[in-house]
């Protein structure tokens, strides 16, 4: 009998996350099954990192929130010594089309996010 494999498809996006919508990177989640966020070696002002959705890639992208009602986001721990990764949640695939949005404000970031399908 023959193993079945399952192939996952992998693409790397940069991404600026700062604390205005109109500037951070349009991430597509079409047809995306999981995702991480990962810092480089830094510190940030950055705390958290919230989670924005939208139908399509331009227009209002609106705050995402979970089932039950809590804020879609990361709470950082950046690092000076190790790179950090932090999972998405799960509320980021709700829309085809997200942001990474700093909570903080004066934080800026250019972040990896790692993508599979």
């Amino acid at each position: 009998m023959s193993q079945v494999k399952i192939k996952r498809n992998f693409r790397v996006v940069t991404a600026t996350v700062t604390t205005a919508t109109s500037t951070c990177t349009t991430l597509r989640m079409e047809d995306m099954a999981g995702a991480i966020v990962e810092l480089p070696t830094i510190t940030t002002n950055a705390a958290t990192i919230q989670v924005w959705g939208n139908d399509t890639d331009t227009g209002t992208f609106c705050q995402l929130y979970g089932s039950d009602g809590s804020v879609a986001s990361i709470t950082l721990a950046p690092s000076t010594v190790n790179r950090t990764a932090y999972a998405l949640p799960d509320a980021s695939y709700a829309f085809p089309y997200v942001k990474l949005v700093a909570a903080n404000t004066n934080a800026t970031a250019t972040v990896s996010v790692v993508m599979k399908s």
